[in-house]
């Protein structure tokens, strides 16, 4: 079961937007060396729609030689509007020796509850590994319904979610099935919810502010581990108001890679286009306010 403080990598381009494999690898000894739970690759944080295939299998190959003979998870996106390149892609994930694939539903074109778990099914029974599931409608435009996702829970065909959607609703209906299926996990990918989460008996987040300050998310985990409700509060309002990095910048990639730039990471400031790359300065109040920096 997948469990704790699991990193969406950034990914590091030079200025001609090539990838940047050299940095990418010193970032993830970075993030393992804090004690991070588990290093996801191909991710939204990752840029991955911008990237062809063979970058996203150097990737993959890249993350697998770093986290070999680590207790950290390995984990790949195969998200696709193709099924079979989905498959693909899982099926490599299992000859590489990951831990996980995560998929979110195809992004072009609306498909129904059964396209869905036709999709879905299909990469679970491509690989021997575990399946995440990947709700973030505002992205895909096709959100996850959780009958769906109880239906994958039930068959084994799902080992967990990752939710990216702003609604407590959604995301107790999902803790419902948890209860049901108690190995099913339950992250997060909104950082902000991490702290509800885990009070709501979720198993963590994939988080991607945990690119840039690991050592808060990890010490909210130990908190709350150790019913240090007082500390667990201090930490909650850290990643709270760093979390206001993403308001401010034009995505997700753009406002990790600028904050990352105070704290001296080896992360690169541009985003591949059609993302735009944002300054450092954009974020500079915010991570003042969250007392991150003096």
């Amino acid at each position: 079961m997948l469990r704790g403080i699991i990193v969406p990598l950034v990914s590091s381009f030079n200025e001609d937007f090539s990838l940047d494999l050299q940095s990418m690898r010193a970032h993830i000894q970075y993030l393992l060396s804090q004690g991070v739970n588990g290093i996801f690759v191909n991710a939204s944080t990752s840029e991955f729609f911008s990237m062809s295939p063979d970058e996203q299998i150097q990737i993959m190959k890249l993350a697998a030689e770093e986290l070999e003979d680590t207790s950290s998870a390995l984990i790949t996106g195969v998200t696709s509007n193709s099924t079979e390149h989905s498959v693909k892609l899982a099926k490599m994930a299992q000859e590489m020796n990951f831990d996980a694939v995560v998929a979110a539903p195809p992004y072009y074109g609306a498909f129904g509850e059964e396209a869905l778990y036709q999709h879905f099914r299909a990469i679970a029974e491509g690989s021997r590994l575990p399946l995440v599931l990947y709700d973030i409608p505002s992205a895909t435009g096709n959100p996850l319904p959780p009958s769906l996702v109880e239906k994958l829970a039930k068959e084994n065909l799902a080992a967990g979610i990752k939710v990216t959607r702003d609604s407590l609703t959604y995301l107790l209906d999902i803790l419902a099935i948890k209860e049901k299926y108690p190995s099913f996990s339950v992250l997060v990918g909104f950082d902000h919810y991490l702290p509800t989460n885990l009070l709501l008996g979720g198993d963590g987040g994939i988080v991607a502010g945990a690119n840039v300050i690991p050592s808060v998310y990890l010490a909210l985990m130990r908190a709350y581990e150790q019913g240090d409700m007082e500390a667990f509060a201090g930490f909650a309002k850290q990643i709270a108001v760093f979390s206001m990095v993403y308001s401010r910048c034009n995505s997700f990639a753009g406002a990790i890679k600028a904050a990352a730039q105070w704290f001296q990471l080896p992360v690169n400031l541009p985003c591949r286009p059609p993302l735009l790359t944002d300054e450092p300065a954009k974020v500079e109040e915010i991570l003042l306010r969250a007392e991150l920096i003096k």
